[in-house]
């Protein structure tokens, strides 16, 4: 299995999948790169670059601290060790700022940057500084043992739009039973304090955008995030609810980096 330290030393796990222009794909807190088998099709066109970051999956959890540029770290040990040029970094909710903070350190090997539900202003988890009673409110909720109310939080995200066992599944990979839960809780806290327009200016490679339908009508964002594509009937994991046209609408972004590069 493969295997590079990042900056720290710490181990961090990754896979790659297929030929092409490589494709890393990063997903939200604390979720396993197993969140994105649905995106095996993918890597009949391009290289899927696929990376549990420190405190996930099967990288090392000896990190001291984790932070948004210590993450970015753990992707730019990847794509150094791996040799990678003109890259795109799909980053799916805080996926969408580590991809943020690693297209800085990158610079001239990014060739652009896909941000799925992410990068969302007004925010408190993406797009703005919360207050200190905002941190406190969120970190209450978890206080002690919060497996019920995390695993529970996992599941409504789909309401009814998918099968139980499709929830189970998701739960598994992202949920309380696989993450530690002194980590999982500092990586929701590292979101809380962080706004992404002050590194924002720092990232010269094109952004793209790809939102849930939701958006369609959310001013704020569509400020911000023009010429956006959306996608309908789903919610913040569109790539399991509608794989396949997911899919094409990441392909489509893909070859408008390519062309425009």
């Amino acid at each position: 299995m493969p295997y590079v330290k990042s900056f720290d030393g710490t181990k961090i796990f990754y896979e790659i999948k297929g030929e092409g222009t490589p494709l890393v794909l990063l997903p939200s807190c604390g979720v396993t790169l197993d969140y994105w088998k649905f995106q095996s099709p993918l890597a009949l066109k391009y290289k899927i670059v696929l990376i549990d970051v420190a405190g996930v999956g099967k990288s090392e959890r000896t990190r001291k601290e984790y932070t948004y540029p210590s993450l970015a770290e753990d992707v730019k040990a990847v794509i150094e060790k791996e040799q990678l040029e003109n890259i795109v970094i799909l980053g799916l909710g805080m996926g969408g700022t580590i991809a943020l903070e690693a297209a800085v350190l990158l610079k001239d090997k990014m060739l652009g940057i896909i941000s799925v539900d992410s990068l969302l202003p007004g925010t408190v988890y993406y797009g703005k500084k919360a207050t200190e009673e905002e941190i406190a409110e969120v970190m209450n909720l978890y206080k002690g043992d919060y497996q019920e109310y995390y695993d529970n939080l996992l599941r409504n995200m789909f309401d009814d739009r998918v099968s139980t066992d499709l929830k189970e599944w998701f739960v598994a990979i992202a949920g309380y039973e696989i993450n530690n839960p002194d980590i999982l809780r500092e990586m929701v806290r590292i979101m809380l304090p962080h706004d992404y327009h002050e590194i924002m200016p720092q990232v010269t490679c094109p952004i793209m955008y790809l939102l849930q339908g939701l958006y369609r009508t959310a001013e704020s964002v569509l400020k911000e995030q023009k010429n956006a594509k959306f996608l309908d009937n789903v919610g913040h994991a569109s790539n399991i609810e509608n794989p396949e046209t997911f899919n094409q609408i990441v392909d489509e972004l893909m070859q408008e980096l390519i062309e425009n590069k």
